[in-house]
């Protein structure tokens, strides 16, 4: 039941990303190219890398397709923006995920060697 519990820490930290989204208003900022984007048009958010920014449309990549994006239709834009904060701990939690494997490890270890 540990080592369940254990694994389930480690793939939650493994499944975290170092990067937030701020959500940003089209009309009061710039979109730069090259940047990555999560963009609403219906109900889900689309993780997307900007290619080409016009008047009234945009160039997404989103994996290997690319896709034109009426700029109108266009209800929630977030920018990608890197969080030191969420990369430290995700680091930290690592770390302490590992010191805690190999203290409950030492600890079974030493209780088995000692029980006669």
């Amino acid at each position: 039941m540990k080592i369940a519990i254990i694994y389930l820490i480690i793939i939650s930290f493994l499944f975290q990303s170092c990067y937030s989204y701020k959500t940003i208003d089209l009309k009061d900022s710039s979109l730069v190219v090259g940047k990555n984007y999560k963009i609403r048009q219906d109900t889900k958010f689309v993780k997307s890398k900007l290619e080409l920014v016009n008047d009234s449309t945009i160039t997404v990549k989103e994996g290997k397709i690319r896709k034109d994006v009426s700029i109108s239709k266009i209800k929630e834009i977030k920018e990608s923006k890197f969080s030191t904060l969420k990369t430290v701990g995700l680091v930290l939690g690592i770390g302490l995920v590992i010191v805690g494997v190999i203290g409950v490890s030492v600890v079974d270890s030493y209780d088995e060697n000692f029980q006669m």
